[in-house]
Order: C-alpha cells, then sequence, then structure tokens
C-alpha cells in the first residue's frame, strides 16, 4: 500500500492538485485548457502544450512481438486453454506463461481464449497481411480459399511478392513460416480447433493454408509441406475433425489445401492412405454440412491428381469399388445422390484406365439398373448418368451384353418416358442415344 501511494503521488496528473475552487471557477479553468490558451498550473504561467504530464501509460505500453515471439506467445496461449493438451507445465507455472493483461473476472481459460484469438489476428496478418480473407474468391471457383489469397497463390519470398509477382506479401511472412514450422505450432492449432470460437479457427485456417502455400523464392522450398511430409500424424488428427460439426469445415478446409501438393496427397491417399478411408467412413454422417465438406474433400482427393488416383485404383481397386458400393446401397438419400454423382466424375476421368473393370462387371449395370427405379427423382436422374457409360460403352463385356438385350423391351419402355419434363438439351440427346444403343442390342441379339 505504501509503495502504491507513493507510485501514485509522484506520477500524479497534473491538474490533480487544481481541483479547489468554486465550480464556475472549475468550469472556467477547464475552458481555458480546452482552447489551448495559458493556464495557471500549480501557480506559475505555463504553456499548455509543453505541460509535461505524468501518467502510468508506459506501463502498460503494447508491445511488437517478432515472428519467433509471437509463435511462442501463441503456444503457451494454447497451453492454458482447458482441453487442450499440449503436455502443458503446472497450473503455477502457466499463470506466469500467460501474457500480461489479466482482464478482471475471467479465469485462467478464459484469459488464454481471449490471448490467443487476439494473438492469431496478428499471425495472420503477419502471413496474409491486412486484408479479409472473406472478401477473396479463387482463381478456380466462388469457393473461399481460407488463407487469404486466390486459389493457386503462394507467397514466394522474403521480399514480400507474390508467385505472379502481382500481389505485394508481407515482410515478416517467411520468419513468421519458419517458426511456425520449427516450433510445431502448426500441430498444436490443429488439436486446438475444438476448443476455440469460429473467428479464432477461421483465422487458424488461414494461417496453416498460408503457411502450406508458400513457397520460398530462389529455392523454391516449400517449408509448410516439408512439415507436414515429416509430421504425418496431423492427417489422423485432421481426418478425425469430421467426427465434429464445429470443426469439419476447417479440417476439410486444410485438407484440400494439403491436397494441391502431389506429396501430401500420396500420403493422404495411398501411403498410409488412412485418410481416404476415414473420409469414407464418415460419408454416411447424418449433418448436411459434414456429410457435403466430406464429399467435396473426396472430390479433390480423387479427382485432383489423376496420377495419384490412377496408382490407387490399379493397387486398391476392389477395396475402393466396395466402398462406393456401400455408399450407392446406403439407406440414406443424400449419400446416394452424392455417391453417384462422385462415381460418374470418376468413371468419366478414369473410363480408360482402371476404371473399365467397374463398366465390364454385370453386377454394377444391376445396381445402376435398379437405381434407375429409386423412388427418389434425382437418384434416378444420377443413376442415369452412370448408367449410359454401360451402355455407350463400345467394347461391352459379354456379361452386359447379355444383360441389356434380355431387358431392352422394359427399358426401352422406361426410358421413353424418363424425366420428360426436364428441360435440359443435353440430357434429352444422351437419352436418344442410349435408346438407340438398347434397340441395337435387342435387334442383334
Amino acid at each position: 500500500k505504501i509503495l502504491l501511494s507513493l507510485v501514485l503521488f509522484f506520477f500524479r496528473p497534473p491538474n490533480a492538485g487544481q481541483g479547489r475552487g468554486t465550480v464556475q471557477q472549475r468550469g472556467r479553468r477547464a475552458k481555458r485548457d480546452g482552447q489551448g490558451i495559458r493556464r495557471v498550473e500549480r501557480g506559475r504561467r505555463v504553456n499548455p502544450r509543453r505541460a509535461r504530464v505524468f501518467t502510468m501509460s508506459f506501463l502498460f505500453k503494447h508491445k511488437t512481438r517478432n515472428p519467433a515471439e509471437l509463435v511462442k506467445q501463441i503456444r503457451l496461449d494454447l497451453k492454458g486453454i482447458e482441453g487442450i493438451d499440449l503436455g502443458s507445465p503446472s497450473p503455477a507455472r502457466m499463470k506466469k506463461t500467460l501474457s500480461f493483461g489479466t482482464l478482471k473476472g475471467f479465469k485462467d481459460g478464459d484469459v488464454a481464449l481471449h490471448k490467443t484469438a487476439k494473438h492469431m489476428g496478428q499471425l495472420r496478418k503477419m502471413l496474409v497481411g491486412d486484408e479479409s480473407i472473406d472478401g477473396r474468391v479463387g482463381e478456380t471457383g466462388s469457393d473461399k480459399d481460407g488463407n487469404g489469397r486466390a486459389k493457386g497463390g503462394a507467397a514466394t519470398s522474403t521480399s514480400s511478392s507474390a508467385a505472379d509477382g502481382s500481389t505485394p506479401y508481407p515482410k515478416d511472412c517467411a520468419a513468421a513460416v519458419t517458426e511456425m514450422c520449427v516450433q510445431g505450432l502448426i500441430k498444436d492449432l490443429c488439436l486446438a480447433l475444438t476448443q476455440l470460437d469460429l473467428e479464432v479457427c477461421r483465422d487458424i485456417t488461414a494461417c496453416i493454408n498460408a503457411v502450406l502455400g508458400y513457397t520460398a523464392a530462389g529455392s523454391g522450398a516449400k517449408p509448410g509441406v516439408d512439415y507436414f511430409v515429416e509430421n504425418c500424424q496431423i492427417f489422423d488428427v485432421l481426418s478425425a475433425g469430421f467426427q465434429d460439426d464445429a470443426t469439419a469445415l476447417h479440417c476439410g478446409n486444410i485438407l484440400r489445401e494439403c491436397n494441391r501438393s502431389p506429396d501430401l496427397c500420396k500420403i493422404m491417399v495411398l501411403e498410409p492412405g488412412q485418410v481416404l478411408w476415414n473420409l469414407f467412413e464418415y460419408a454416411e454422417c447424418a449433418e448436411f454440412s459434414v456429410q457435403s465438406d466430406v464429399f467435396d474433400t473426396l472430390k479433390e482427393l480423387l479427382l485432383k491428381n489423376k496420377g495419384v488416383t490412377s496408382e490407387l485404383l490399379a493397387d486398391k481397386y476392389d477395396r475402393i469399388i466396395g466402398e462406393y458400393t456401400k455408399l450407392l446401397t446406403s439407406e440414406a438419400y443424400m449419400t446416394k445422390k452424392l455417391g453417384l454423382g462422385l462415381l460418374g466424375k470418376l468413371l468419366l476421368e478414369h473410363l480408360k484406365g482402371s476404371m473399365l473393370r467397374y463398366i465390364n462387371d454385370p453386377k454394377n449395370l444391376m445396381l445402376m439398373m435398379n437405381l434407375l427405379k429409386d423412388k427418389a427423382p434425382s437418384i434416378q436422374y444420377e443413376a442415369f448418368h452412370v448408367f449410359k457409360v454401360f451402355v455407350a460403352n463400345p467394347d461391352k463385356a459379354q456379361g452386359i451384353v447379355e444383360i441389356l438385350s434380355r431387358n431392352h423391351k422394359k427399358l426401352i419402355s422406361y426410358l421413353e418416358n424418363f424425366h420428360n419434363d426436364k428441360d435440359n438439351e443435353q440430357f434429352k440427346s444422351e437419352k436418344v442415344i442410349v435408346l438407340q444403343q438398347i434397340n441395337l442390342i435387342g435387334l442383334n441379339h
């Protein structure tokens, strides 16, 4: 108390002793001070602009952290959040590691959440600049990239220029990327997604995606990609994030950004490839937003890198088709619809490769014919786009020809009235071709 009294006495404001006098006198004195004219201060006339003001604001001066300090502080803040296990020290030590500025009425965990949000905003600014991550669109479509840059863009140098040379890049980006990889902050942020609110999770996604997209000038090194290659267990954390609808969208965003690298795509799809199989497991999730994001990620994994998918189909064809069959025979409407759409795209991409086996298998043809009669019109429509590939194949297997020949009258009768209300010229022309092919098979066999 004595020390506090001395501090307040020596650092009191200059007007502290001028409270004496009537209300009118104090009002006139305040008016003169506001107009900037000469005033009386402690018995002597001084210029108000030169009046030295003693306050304690220097004790609370904002500290500007460099990238290394900021990354270290974020890791310390994360350790103070309840529910995040990062090998945190004892509670007594944790109170010291939390950055200064405890808010009145906040618990230690609340302070850590507040500070994490603040520091993540600063880190995002170092990596992607001041621009809003919401107002940007990717080069390949209308989807947000999530890392504050157009899709396909990458940081390329420490001198703050983007890959195409058109977008200025923050000067601290290279140092921040390096520190995040060296100190292992990326894994900590992925583990913390379940305990943080939406805005902080969006900042985390933006920062991780920026690290993944960063390419050093000259050497062309990608430290973010190298970090993920050396720490493959992060993919287990991200794929498990689809179990919670609060983290599924963020984890899916990061996984799709990882898929831009063929090396990371191989890890997710081929060896060990657990991400792909986990996604097939979560594809039957009852939550539509999660299920939709799962299928978006599956589409990226299976269609983005054609060479990796060809290798997958060559090595694990039976397993991948088995997973597709589970989706197509599911009782859930959206599972069948999204599964059919993904299967149709995969067939078109790899029809001359391993997927040729699929359209020569009579079991698969029978499955599509049953889906053509599904009670849901949209399922019927999606099934038609897969069925037409069986019919249009010029080198049909004998089993396929026999099924089409045996059922050609029923198929023609059914398809003649199939979705005639659709105003789609391409669909109408495709249906005419399918009917002609079926009719031809019936005549020749």
